[in-house]
């Protein structure tokens, strides 16, 4: 078994039931971002793991299961951005894309 990213688990925490499914279009119109952005950061998520495949876990199977685990981050990060909450800005945490949705 496989360990889960903690983005995954917070993300199906505060919306696990509510979304009935998780295509990029889904998450697109359910959280009100652009598509082309959601597709963005799925696209960096997939080329983070071509590019730096031996600092990914060993749990992680595919360049998907890494690539939604980094598109649930960023969807945290918006909401949390949405409610003037605080959330993090860093290198790796697509804090560009976070300020155009």
């Amino acid at each position: 078994m496989s360990r889960r990213s903690k983005f995954t688990i917070e993300f199906d925490k505060r919306y696990g039931d509510k979304i009935p499914n998780r295509k990029l279009s889904t998450l697109a119109k359910y959280f009100k971002i652009k598509k082309s952005l959601i597709q963005d950061v799925f696209n960096r998520g997939v080329g983070a793991y071509n590019t730096n495949p031996t600092s990914v876990r060993k749990s992680v199977s595919s360049a998907e299961q890494w690539s939604y685990a980094r598109l649930y981050k960023f969807i945290l990060n918006v909401e949390n951005k949405r409610q003037n909450k605080p959330y993090p800005t860093g290198r790796g945490h697509d804090s560009d894309v976070v300020e155009k949705a």
